[in-house]
């Protein structure tokens, strides 16, 4: 009832508007039989209907039939033309423009759409009306071209000087550009151009009835100022001067007002009409360029500044703004770092465009809960960052919300509910503040554990300084192993593995070590660097660069080469698991001088429980070519003993701590006598690591076991120093 009411008012309001246009032009006929030279009522009916759609085009036909009833009285048989004329002109011309642009915008292209769908507006009315008079007798038929040119130029008048005007007036999302360009011009400016105005026109009008050039110079001096208007002012703005200097011109001209002569042949009535319709047409087409533009460069302003999925802003602009709040702040500040947990499940088991999909709604939760005046942005493919003034009590209460809300949702897929969770980094900041960067890294590292300690789950950096630290030194680490990695400053050492039952030569078993130099160029244990470069996933490449450089330097002595029984060389977790690593092995080793027998494999106990089946695939195939593995650092795991008897290494590398406290403990000695036992039960062979005195080396013996390893025997040495050992390492060092 309400929208049936809503329409009816409408449809009123429209009746009354193309009435009143109507009425304007009235002033302009002499007799009933006369052509008006400016019909309004043209451009309000095609903007309106335009506007609200076509089925208010009957409000058209209403206003005209009772134009005729109560105010220009016409012959009956000229009443359906007229009624006729106007609106299917409208109805022709609204049709063509919305099959052509549904969503109009101020620009060039929709602009002269506009102008055409006037043009087939004025010349499908004047048609019609033209054969109307003819018919009515209300004009003899010599007359028909004066009529039809003067019927069709006041319409396209009408159009190219009102419907602009409300077009903007009435616009919504649907009409008009999504952001109109802004003013540049200020008040004092349009105050200027208003008085500049008043005496164009005045200037304009004393020139033309003095006896100037008619009707062209009181035309021609105001236009400047709306080209003016067009570039400086808003679009509003324009529109309006320019229909209401339009309208008055055509009113003082055409009804012969202020000394002005009205026009009587059709070539002053065309002259002064088609130079009325270019005037009111040439400032909204200046002012369409200007606005296409605008939106151009806002387009690419956007495209530079948002996220083109969720647009929240893009990373370089959130830093960018970032920057300047801290800069300005004078209350606390807290950045609140969210990365989704296992999001790339749902890439992988779905689809990319129901990733998306999921993005989307995750950035409407970010945007609910963190709303008003904070920076919100998508950083990365599943990584948010809120900068927000809140200390880090309140900001904890909206990232923990913020974190259930999204473990409630649910995204609707292909007949599935997909779900995730997030870890959400929290870091804050005081005046005055720290720099973004640093900001930026402690809530970066505050979300990274939060993902370590499970996920779904909230840290902030202020409570946890001690592990954040750890963490960040971790990272930094990780960042050195690949700058060390890229600029090659790996060295390479090496420390023999002695046969403790008789014996051997240092070259012949020897484990490889690396060593590492700092920019200072000082000499350090990579311990730190390797560790890092597990957890950050440099393992692979960190053990590529190791095998080529040690099997590059092998093959380049070949007296070297011919001298190794086994040459240990360190795996990391991470590159058990590599398959690719696999078969660049197999690639090397088939055109290496070094046989794979001379080869031994040293993987650790926990990289070998983190994925069995695939580390006993690698060693499996890595065997089958011919080289050895030994289990490194064995006797610290929890259930060592446990998976021996499917996992087929050659030697079992018994822990150092075991062997350093073998003198002084009945523990350690009973340890190493079981990893012992068990080594020769499966056919494998021991060796002890960090061997430091003769004591232990007796008591190593006595436990039977097969090899030693230690600063007993000989400390670690670069590679070319180790095979320039003239003596022959014995058992006592």
């Amino acid at each position: 009832m309400q929208g049936a009411l809503s329409k009816l008012l409408r449809g009123l309001l429209l009746t009354g508007a193309y009435f009143s246009g109507a009425v304007v032009a009235v002033l302009f006929l002499r007799t009933p039989a006369d052509v008006t030279l400016l019909w309004p009522a043209a451009g309000i009916g095609y903007a309106l209907v335009l506007r609200y759609g076509l089925k208010y085009a009957s409000a058209i036909a209403l206003a005209q039939l009772l134009l005729h009833l109560f105010v220009v009285p016409v012959p009956t048989q000229f009443l359906a033309y007229s009624v006729a004329s106007n609106t299917l002109g409208v109805l022709v011309a609204c049709s063509y423009v919305a099959r052509r642009s549904p969503n109009l915008h101020i620009d060039m292209a929709d602009g002269l759409l506009l102008f055409r769908g006037g043009l087939l507006l004025a010349v499908t009315s004047a048609a019609l009306g033209m054969l109307g008079m003819l018919h009515a007798g209300m004009i003899p038929q010599g007359d028909a071209p004066r009529a039809f040119l003067q019927w069709a130029l006041g319409d396209l008048l009408g159009v190219t000087s009102v419907t602009p005007t409300l077009l903007l007036l009435t616009s919504s999302r649907r009409y008009g550009a999504p952001r109109l360009l802004p003013a540049t011009g200020g008040l004092r400016e349009r105050a200027a151009w208003f008085l500049l105005m008043v005496a164009a026109l005045a200037g304009g009008l004393a020139i033309a009835t003095g006896g100037g050039m008619y009707p062209l110079s009181a035309a021609s001096l105001p236009i400047a100022l709306l080209l003016w208007s067009g570039a400086r002012f808003p679009p509003m703005f324009t529109a309006t001067a320019t229909m209401a200097v339009t309208l008055l011109l055509a009113l003082v001209m055409g009804l012969g007002l202020l000394g002005f002569s009205r026009p009587e042949t059709m070539r002053d009535t065309g002259l002064l009409m088609g130079t009325l319709v270019i005037y009111s047409f040439i400032p909204m087409l200046l002012l369409a360029s200007h606005q296409e533009r605008f939106n151009a460069m806002t387009a690419l302003h956007v495209r530079a500044t948002r996220d083109a999925l969720t647009n929240l802003l893009n990373r370089a602009a959130f830093e960018e703004q970032a920057r300047t709040t801290l800069a300005q702040a004078t209350t606390p500040i807290t950045l609140l770092y969210l990365d989704l947990d296992h999001f790339k499940l749902v890439n992988d088991a779905t689809s990319h465009v129901a990733g998306d999909e999921m993005i989307r709604h995750v950035s409407t939760l970010v945007q609910q809960e963190f709303d008003g005046n904070r920076l919100v942005a998508r950083t990365g493919g599943d990584e948010f960052a809120v900068l927000a003034a809140l200390d880090e009590r309140e900001a904890v209460v909206r990232g923990r919300r913020l974190i259930a809300a999204i473990e409630a949702m649910r995204v609707a897929w292909q007949g599935q509910n997909l779900s995730t969770t997030a870890s959400i980094g929290i870091a804050s900041s005081t005046p005055p503040h720290l720099p973004f960067d640093e900001l930026l890294s402690l809530a970066d590292t505050a979300c990274f554990e939060a993902k370590e300690l499970g996920g779904n789950s909230l840290y902030a950096s202020a409570t946890n300084t001690e592990s954040l630290h750890r963490r960040t030194s971790e990272m930094r680490s990780a960042l050195a192993a690949r700058e060390v990695l890229n600029q090659g400053r790996f060295e390479l050492w090496g420390q023999p593995i002695i046969d403790l039952r008789g014996g051997g030569i240092a070259q012949h078993h020897f484990e490889v070590l690396l060593r590492w130099r700092d920019v200072e160029g000082n000499l350090r244990p990579p311990a730190e660097l390797i560790a890092a470069a597990e957890r950050y996933r440099l393992g692979p490449r960190l053990d590529r660069h190791v095998l080529d450089a040690v099997l590059d330097w092998l093959e380049t002595r070949p007296d070297a080469c011919s001298k190794i029984d086994q040459c240990g060389i360190n795996l990391g977790a991470t590159t058990l698991v590599d398959d690719d690593f696999g078969d660049y092995l197999a690639s090397r080793l088939s055109r290496s001088r070094l046989r794979p027998e001379q080869l031994c494999f040293e993987i650790t106990e926990t990289s070998v429980v983190r994925d069995m089946t695939r580390t006993r695939r690698f060693i499996a195939r890595m065997r089958d070519m011919g080289c050895s593995f030994a289990l490194d650092d064995f006797g610290t795991g929890f259930c060592s003993f446990s998976y021996l008897r499917d996992l087929k290494v050659d030697y079992l590398k018994i822990d150092g701590s075991f062997v350093r406290d073998l003198d002084n403990s009945s523990l350690s000695e009973a340890v190493v006598r079981s990893i012992a036992e068990i080594a020769h039960q499966l056919g494998m062979r021991a060796v002890a690591e960090q061997v430091e005195s003769d004591k232990q080396l007796q008591l190593l013996r006595k436990l039977h076991v097969d090899f030693g390893q230690g600063y007993l025997f000989q400390r670690p040495l670069p590679l070319a120093d180790l095979f320039a050992l003239a003596r022959q390492p014995g058992t006592g060092g």
